[in-house]
């Protein structure tokens, strides 16, 4: 095999795990917003890394930014939503130490604010991410969130009080 083809075959292999480490970045994401860790789901960005929520609807744009406001912005939302992410694959391109893609999504999500409170949340959207390797690690350097369509299903306490819920009077 010659030199050429030894060189473009190296190529092919790092673009090969580059891709699938962003991949395995991407199921890190999902898996420690999901389940509440705060800290590791600030950790798949790098030190000065941002999370960017687009507006959606009278909503305003939301903006975190470095691990320490992003961590505060998990540990707040899961306070109230868990939920499941269900992710596509990511649409990557690739280039040396950077990457950019656009991942779609599909989030549902159940709170309970209080007892007689609480419902369901599904968002569809996508993602649009900024990558950087950083000492051989790849990690989030910007992540906006588009939600396009959500819906969100209320339900609420059909009793006034416990005595007419056990049929007193």
């Amino acid at each position: 095999m010659s030199d050429t083809a030894i060189a473009a075959l190296q190529q092919r292999l790092e673009l090969a795990e580059a891709r699938l480490e962003i991949m395995d970045l991407e199921a890190e994401y999902a898996r420690a917003w999901d389940s509440g860790d705060a800290a590791g789901w600030a950790a798949v960005f790098t030190e000065d890394g941002v999370f960017d929520l687009a507006a959606v609807g009278q909503g305003p744009r939301l903006v975190h930014t470095g691990r320490e406001e992003l961590q505060a912005f998990c540990t707040q939302v899961d306070a109230f939503y868990k939920g499941l992410h269900f992710m596509h694959l990511p649409r990557l391109q690739i280039d040396g130490d950077t990457a950019q893609a656009r991942v779609h999504f599909q989030w549902q999500g159940l709170f309970n604010a209080s007892a007689q409170y609480f419902g369901q949340r599904i968002v569809l959207g996508y993602y649009d991410v900024r990558y950087q390797r950083v000492q051989g690690c790849w990690l989030m350097k910007h992540r906006l969130e588009k939600a396009v369509s959500g819906v969100t299903t209320e339900h609420y306490d059909v009793y006034q009080s416990a005595s007419l819920a056990q049929g007193q009077s």
